[in-house]
C-alpha cells in the first residue's frame, strides 16, 4: 500500500483526504518514482532513483541506453515485471521513456518526461 501522488503532491479523495493505492496502481507509481528521480538524491534510499539524466548528452544508442537505465531503475521494484520500453527525445530535448509493467494478469503503462 501506497498513498496516491499526482505532480508530486498527495492527490485528494472527494473529501479532500490522501488516499491509498495497491495492486498495480502502487506499482506503476513506484516505477515512475524511481524513474524521475536523479539515483542517490533521496537521503534514505541511496538506491532509489535513475541515471536517465545522463542520456541527455548521447545522441547515438539513446534508446538501449535509456532502457538499460530504466530497468535498473526498476529493478527494486518489488513484483515488478517489465515488458516493452521505448525511449526517445523530445524536441525540447527531454527524455520520455514510455514503460509496460506486469502484475500478474494486469499490466499497465508509466510514462514519464525527464
Amino acid at each position: 500500500m501506497d498513498t496516491a501522488l499526482l505532480n508530486g503532491e498527495f492527490a485528494l479523495d472527494s473529501r479532500g483526504m490522501p488516499y491509498l493505492i495497491t495492486g498495480l496502481a502502487e506499482l506503476m507509481q513506484r516505477a515512475a518514482i524511481s524513474l524521475k528521480m536523479k539515483r542517490a538524491s533521496f537521503v534514505y534510499s541511496r538506491n532509489l532513483g535513475s541515471e536517465l539524466e545522463s542520456i541527455k548528452d548521447v545522441e547515438d544508442a539513446v534508446h538501449s541506453r535509456a532502457e538499460l537505465l530504466a530497468r535498473e531503475a526498476v529493478a527494486d521494484v518489488p513484483q515488478t515485471s517489465l515488458g516493452a520500453i521505448k525511449a526517445s527525445i523530445t524536441d525540447e530535448g527531454k527524455i520520455k521513456i514510455s514503460l509496460e509493467i506486469k502484475l500478474k494478469d494486469e499490466s499497465g503503462v508509466v510514462e514519464v518526461i525527464i
